[in-house]
């Protein structure tokens, strides 16, 4: 179980991103390395993780802070496919953004001093697509950021976009995503 605040695509974006998905897949099915996909139906975009196992009342105390808080629409527009989000997670197949990385990042940090979160990341606003299984050789991470390259642009991935305008809290547990909280745009 997990708990985080995040927003997830609007439908038509979801489909979109699925077949980026799609064509991304035949990349890696290409040089048989196998890969973690994420669900499409579970596409989203985190701006704070909590953890994996937060106290029922530390919960009920965030949605009591949360529920005064207010954010205003914004608009997400994607980049590219890219691999290799920070040393720590080389393994990712992510959708970087061209437009609302600033807004995500001002959230987080909001999110952050409300919710009393410590940790000390390096915030990057993305959108997982899936998690290689094994470690890549430098040849092999080249070799696939080059494919990725070729089909972001095929795929017009900086024509996807849509907007925010709720973040939720939300519990996933084996694949399934139960909002606990909607926190709607002023």
């Amino acid at each position: 179980m997990s708990i985080f605040l995040g927003f997830f695509p609007d439908e038509k974006s979801n489909v979109e991103i699925a077949n980026v998905s799609e064509s991304v897949k035949e990349i890696f099915e290409g040089l048989g390395i196998a890969v973690r996909w994420s669900n499409p139906k579970t596409y989203h975009s985190t701006l704070l993780f909590l953890g994996k196992s937060v106290s029922p009342i530390k919960t009920a105390y965030l949605k009591y802070k949360l529920k005064k808080f207010q954010f205003k629409k914004f608009s997400i527009k994607f980049n590219s496919v890219k691999l290799g989000i920070s040393r720590k997670y080389r393994e990712l197949i992510y959708l970087d953004f061209l437009g609302g990385g600033e807004q995500m990042r001002e959230l987080y940090l909001q999110l952050k001093q409300i919710s009393g979160e410590k940790s000390d990341i390096n915030f990057i606003p993305h959108l997982t697509l899936g998690r290689v299984n094994k470690d890549l050789s430098g040849q092999e991470s080249a070799n696939i950021i080059k494919d990725l390259a070729i089909v972001s642009k095929k795929m017009d991935v900086n024509k996807i976009s849509f907007e925010v305008s709720e973040i939720n809290l939300v519990k996933s547990e084996d694949d399934n995503y139960f909002i606990q909280l909607k926190i709607t745009s002023s």
